[in-house]
Parts: structure tokens; sequence; C-alpha cells
């Protein structure tokens, strides 16, 4: 009888703990109220038996910084304060990470603190960069996920964050179907099938579910996907998760920034007549190539996340380069200066 009591007991409490709700607050912007991520977050965990509640607090273009010191939004740090939650997902400005990585870091750092006191773990909501249209076809721009990825990932590391590396998901997502585009046609906000890939890699890295194995069929949901693309998106969900993590991403990063070359190496190896393909034999292959009807932009990644951009006609004569870095910013170089 005793040994009965005892099984009995272990197992209402087993089931007891199966049954905790899992709460969630996500402070984000239009890409998190896009297609209603956090309706779509909840309605997989509820197709997957997954007790979870998912709350948001969200404004058109706002940043994490505007988020705690605007005075119309003081708003979110109460809802934390007071809403007992299980994790804080944060999601950045899109442009912020790559443009001011520190301010982000800065602001993620005040986040988790305000977090850290109410018992809360903190998530980051890795984005996506803006979409650059490339003879014709929408593409992701490398460039600007490189710095946004980096700087998540940086963020976590300082505050002992999670990361859902979203952001890394539309990225392989593009390498594997680049005619299907994630993004609407203003390059920046996501299609329903975007918000569907951003919902599977959270929702599997607050629970620890294989994407696979969520159901696909749900109730409720505010977008709707047919069954084989999500499929498509789950496996691509699921391969970006698989060995990610953000001390890795950062580790790999800086063995490809050591291989780049720097921007006094290429300023010395530019002469007044260069064209696009000799630029190109000398520092490899552009990562971003933008045609107009007279000009065509191509884009090359250099050391320290510096950039160069070289504006040529359709002829491939170089008219114009700037070099952008983080500590010189914007230098135009005068090509009629240069050696012949």
């Amino acid at each position: 009888m005793y040994r009965f009591i005892v099984l009995l007991v272990i197992f209402f409490s087993g089931f007891i703990k199966a049954e905790e709700e899992t709460s969630v607050l996500i402070i984000g912007n239009s890409y998190t109220f896009y297609n209603d991520l956090p309706e779509l977050i909840q309605a997989i965990a509820d197709a997957d038996g997954h007790p979870m509640k998912v709350d948001s607090y969200t404004a058109g273009a706002m940043s994490l910084r505007g988020f705690l010191n605007s005075p119309q939004h003081t708003a979110a740090a109460q809802k934390l304060a007071m809403g007992h939650y299980d994790w804080l997902i944060l999601q950045e400005q899109s442009q912020m990470p790559s443009s001011n990585p520190e301010e982000t870091i800065a602001s993620v750092r005040r986040w988790s603190e305000l977090a850290r006191a109410q018992r809360t773990r903190t998530m980051l909501f890795l984005t996506w960069a803006h979409a650059a249209v490339e003879n014709g076809r929408m593409t992701l721009q490398t460039a600007m996920q490189n710095d946004t990825s980096l700087t998540y990932c940086r963020a976590a590391a300082e505050t002992n964050s999670r990361v859902a590396p979203v952001g890394e998901a539309w990225r392989r997502w593009y390498r594997k179907y680049p005619t299907r585009p994630l993004h609407q046609n203003d390059l920046s906000h996501p299609t329903p099938e975007g918000t569907y890939l951003a919902a599977c890699v959270i929702y599997s890295s607050l629970t620890g579910r294989q994407a696979t194995s969520i159901p696909v069929r749900l109730r409720n949901s505010p977008v709707r996907i047919s069954a084989p693309r999500a499929r498509d998106l789950q496996k691509i969900a699921a391969q970006t998760l698989r060995g990610f993590s953000p001390a890795r991403y950062i580790s790999q990063r800086e063995e490809q920034d050591k291989a780049l070359p720097s921007a006094d190496d290429v300023r010395a190896m530019l002469t007044r007549h260069m064209t696009i393909s000799q630029l190109t034999e000398k520092i490899g292959r552009p990562h971003l190539t933008q045609r107009n009807d007279n000009q065509v932009t191509y884009q090359f990644r250099l050391r320290g996340q510096a950039e160069l951009v070289a504006y040529c006609n359709t002829r491939g004569k170089i008219q114009q380069i700037s070099i952008q870095s983080p500590t010189s910013g914007v230098i135009i170089i005068d090509l009629a200066e240069l050696e012949e």
C-alpha cells in the first residue's frame, strides 16, 4: 500500500510539472506584430500540446532604447515587472544592430537587468537583414545580416542571454530557395512564410522541441501556410538551430574577418583608371551588386566591419569609390588624385 501511494504521488507530481505553463513576453516593433508573430507562436504551442502564454508589447519602428526611455512606452517595463514571465524576448529596431551595435548591446544589458530582477530569462530575437534586388531577384543583404547577427551574439554573450537566430534561418532559406523570397516588396517586412519561419525558430529555442516535430495544422493561426511549405520552413529552422551558439558565431566571424583586406590595404591598391574587374582580382568578389539604368554598384566587405562601395558605369569603369568603417565613418576616394 505504501509503495502504491508513493508511486501515485510521483505520477501526479510529474503530471503537474508537465502541465506547467511557460509565460513569454515579447518586446519589439513591426517585425513582431507583422502577421501577428506572438499569436502564431501561441498557435504552434497549442497545436504542439505545450502550455504557453505569449504576450507582447510592440510599437512601430521603436528601438529597445526607445521602449525604455520614451514616456509613452513606460508600460513596456511595467508589463515586465508585473507579469511574472518566464521569458523576455527582445527584438531591436532592424537597422540598429548593424548601424549602432553598441547602442543595441547597451539596451539589451539594461533590459536583461530588469528581467533578472523579476527572475525572468532573456532571449534575443535575432532579426533578418533588409533585402536587395539583384538581377531582378530579391536577396538578403549579406553585410547587414553579418553585422546584425554579430551584434545580437555579442549582446547575448555579455548578458548570458539565449538567442533565437531567426535572421540566420532566413539566410539559410535564401541560399536554398533563392526564388522564394521571405521579404515583402518593401524589402523589409516579412511575408507570412517569413513570420512562420521566425515562429518555428523562436518556439524551438524556447522549448527545445525539434522544429520538424511541430504540427503543420494549426488552429486559430494568423497566417495560412501550406503543409509542404511549412515542412520546408521547419527543416530550415531545425538546420539553423543545430550547432548554433553565439560563441561559435562570434569565433567564425573573427576568423572570416582576419582573411579580409583592410581599408588601408585596399586604398594602396587603387589606381585612377581601375576597372571593376581589376578591383575584383585584387580584393575578391563583391558580396552585393545592384544594377540601375546607367550605373552598377558593387559592395565589398573589408576587415573590421568596414565596407568598400564602387560605383561603375555599365562598361565596368569605376566612377567613384567610398569606404565606410565604424572608426572612420565614410571616406570618399577622389579618383583624380590617384596614380595611373
